[in-house]
């Protein structure tokens, strides 16, 4: 509490608590990309509190997407954090890496696509819990050895026998709800959660990059596309028309 707010959301808080205990000891440098105010300061207080800590970039993102602006201020905040990175480790970045990279990452984000699918099935194959488990390690895991996890079990999926009732069908809307114990509390009463709209869920990987010869506008350009953060989503409120689409596309 003398680092963070304690109004602050369990999300924030636990990860500032992270570096405070020592948990990440082995990270030399912490950087954000602009989401909102209390993981803002999250990170500041990571760069002040974490002894291990040696540098830090902060990642500027726009918050109104919809701007015509915006989608030339994020490509150059993205060449900057690629010359920051350079200059940091003394190697180069090239096109080429980032490329290989960025498809990477894509194959990651069509087969989580993939996974969300058998969530429609009338009776799933995969509960929300699980699902929820699949998208969040895929944000610390090594995106090649998650997608080759992932392709057993896509492979695994269709003669999957799931011994239980479906139940209610829920869908749950919100932030980064990465509380398992709630979802496993939900689906342990007759009910299952069949698609999310969240940023630990389906906004972290919902949309690919598009072909693009700039390997920088085509990252830069995804983010600027994806389903957007209720803090980033005006004037137009896109997310109205995304939310019902969501659970049938």
């Amino acid at each position: 509490e003398p680092h963070i707010f304690g109004m602050f959301c369990p999300f924030c808080r636990d990860s500032l608590a992270q570096g405070l205990l020592g948990r990440f000891d082995y990270s030399e440098g912490v950087t954000l990309t602009q989401s909102c105010i209390q993981y803002r300061q999250t990170f500041c207080s990571w760069r002040l509190h974490v002894p291990t800590v040696k540098w830090d970039y902060y990642v500027p993102m726009p918050n109104e997407v919809q701007s015509q602006h915006s989608r030339k201020a994020h490509y150059d905040e993205v060449q900057s954090f690629r010359v920051f990175l350079q200059t940091l480790t003394g190697k180069e970045i090239t096109d080429a890496m980032l490329s290989d990279a960025l498809a990477v990452c894509d194959e990651n984000r069509r087969l989580l696509r993939e996974l969300y699918d058998y969530r429609k099935e009338a009776d799933p194959n995969a509960t929300g819990v699980e699902a929820l488990y699949a998208s969040l390690t895929a944000q610390f895991i090594d995106k090649r050895e998650h997608n080759e996890m992932l392709k057993k079990t896509l492979a695994a999926l269709p003669t999957r026998k799931v011994e239980r009732k479906t139940g209610a069908r829920f869908m749950t809307i919100g932030s980064e709800n990465d509380d398992i114990a709630f979802m496993g509390m939900v689906e342990s009463v007759g009910a299952t959660i069949v698609i999310d709209d969240q940023c630990s869920g389906s906004r972290y990987f919902w949309n690919a990059s598009k072909p693009e010869g700039d390997v920088i506008k085509a990252i830069a350009e995804r983010y600027c596309d994806r389903p957007a953060c209720p803090t980033k989503d005006y004037p137009a409120h896109t997310r109205f028309d995304h939310v019902p689409g969501s659970s049938k596309d």
